[in-house]
């Protein structure tokens, strides 16, 4: 460990509040620390709850609220905390789909021989902006890691980068006594994410539960997260008569407890990068359903082994799948034992490896 006490790394993200990449880029700044790194944390908003280990620099906190001065003001305190921070690595887990504000970035401010760039979904152009400017400012980055290797094979066949690497998401190890959820007393289905319907479907997978009438068997349908459409969704819950059957929960500090307590987890999303969700409820000996979208889920999914893999936007097979993990007993029970073995090769000790070796080459 102690061969690693004066490499800095700093780690670049939008915030370290509500989605999987900042849980992950929070995770992975405790990671480098218990590793003997020095940690820095560019945070672009003021949006912080998850814990961290690191210096922190905010270029949210005392913002302009008018736009334009706003982001004037964060190139240039983006600067100031790169040139102060002076690492020997930056990580940057952050979408990157302004172009103008990425090509200033690029032109003014990052060393690419030092920055190494995370794409985190399988929608590419979240991460690379188009024209032949980025195409040949990432060509020169330190390394572009894919989380998962349906990322990693599109941005091979679009792009062609040399410096193209597969590093997965991990998830950590977490405390053997996950805290009690003792005023929820019905059994019930999750789903967890951004209330982004666009990209995670929960107006469908809301309709989908509705025509599986697992309400009916007394099983509620439970969604943590916050979002944009959560107005839409909670009109909806009326329109189908599903008040005393849907609960949107928000966000939610302990969601490990309520996915240990789930009977099954069930992602519906259209796109996803690497669901890191699907490991943190298999951790939780808690099996899953999800999509076969592009990409993760074909990688975690040992299709009726520790859940089921549906086929990909196919909603009628998704309400079949639901049902058939509630009524046919002996299938949910194998899937449920073998959960945690099933996900050894993304855990902490083998993946944080793969990065020591990226980051001290």
């Amino acid at each position: 460990m102690l061969q690693n006490s004066k490499k800095k790394i700093c780690i670049i993200v939008e915030c370290l509040s509500t989605g999987g990449a900042e849980k992950q880029a929070a995770n992975f700044s405790k990671s480098l620390y218990k590793q003997g790194f020095s940690v820095a944390i560019i945070s672009v908003k003021d949006q912080i709850t998850y814990t961290y280990e690191g210096e922190l620099y905010n270029l949210g906190a005392n913002e302009s609220s008018i736009k334009i001065v706003k982001q004037l003001q964060k190139f240039f305190a983006f600067k100031k905390a790169y040139k102060r921070i002076d690492a020997d690595v930056y990580i940057d887990f952050r979408t990157r789909s302004r172009r103008f504000m990425e090509w200033l970035l690029h032109q003014f401010v990052f060393q690419m021989e030092k920055t190494i760039m995370v794409i985190h979904s399988y929608k590419i152009d979240w991460h690379i902006p188009k024209g032949n400017f980025f195409k040949k400012t990432y060509a020169r980055a330190k390394a572009i890691v894919a989380v998962s290797k349906g990322i990693e094979e599109r941005v091979a066949t679009e792009y062609g980068f040399k410096n193209l690497i597969h590093i997965p998401n991990y998830i950590t190890t977490v405390d053997a006594e996950v805290a009690a959820i003792s005023e929820v007393k019905d059994e019930y289905i999750i789903a967890v994410g951004r209330l982004q319907n666009d990209i995670k479907q929960f107006d469908r997978l809301i309709e989908t539960y509705h025509a599986s009438k697992l309400a009916e068997k007394n099983i509620k349908l439970f969604i943590c997260g916050d979002g944009s459409d959560r107005e839409s969704l909670e009109k909806l819950i009326v329109k189908l008569q599903l008040e005393n059957d849907v609960k949107l929960l928000g966000f939610v500090e302990n969601v490990a407890a309520y996915i240990q307590n789930a009977k099954f987890l069930v992602l519906s999303s259209r796109v996803e990068g690497f669901p890191m969700v699907l490991i943190e409820a298999l951790q939780q000996q808690t099996p899953v359903i999800s999509f076969d979208c592009k990409s993760g889920p074909s990688e975690i999914i040992q299709h009726k082994t520790n859940g089921l893999l549906v086929e990909d936007q196919n909603f009628a097979n998704l309400k079949d799948a639901m049902l058939l993990l509630i009524e046919n007993i002996d299938l949910y029970m194998n899937c449920k034992q073998n959960t945690v073995s099933s996900i050894k090769k993304y855990t902490e000790k083998p993946v944080i490896q793969k990065w020591i070796q990226l980051t001290t080459a």
